[in-house]
């Protein structure tokens, strides 16, 4: 499939259990003229920005779900764990979803329906937010 369809592309992370002071999840969606940034604690919204980016940029953000392989897959049954985090791929164009996958990580096993390079790609995403690290805080 050709990713040129693509107009939004969104990456979500999901924290472990951990104490509110501790708790960040967040969700970064990404069109070719900005990048949005929300960070939660348990639904508290942290930060919700949003950045300038280029074309070109997003065009190379679309060609990193080839690369790094972005696809649905049947991972192993999950067996109860409780815990752990989480991380959501989905994409679209302008009238629909076109592709959607979670995988969670726990107990030193990932299950779910996402596979590729989802590190890689994370970063990727990840990198198109001025001052992550700050924001995260």
């Amino acid at each position: 499939m050709s990713n040129s369809g693509i107009t939004e592309i969104a990456y979500h992370f999901a924290d472990a259990s951990v104490p509110p002071d501790y708790h960040r999840s967040y969700s970064i969606t990404v069109t070719a003229a900005a990048v949005r940034i929300v960070v939660d604690s348990y639904g508290e919204i942290l930060a919700d920005e949003t950045f300038a980016v280029t074309a070109e940029r997003f065009d190379e953000l679309r060609g990193s779900l080839s690369r790094r392989r972005i696809m649905n897959c049947v991972l192993t049954e999950d067996e109860g764990c409780t815990g752990g985090t989480s991380e959501k791929i989905s994409y679209r164009d302008d009238q629909r979803q076109l592709f959607s996958g979670t995988v969670h990580h726990c107990g030193g096993k990932d299950t779910g329906d996402l596979c590729g390079e989802i590190s890689a790609f994370a970063e990727d995403v990840k990198k198109l937010v001025p001052d992550l690290e700050n924001l995260l805080q």
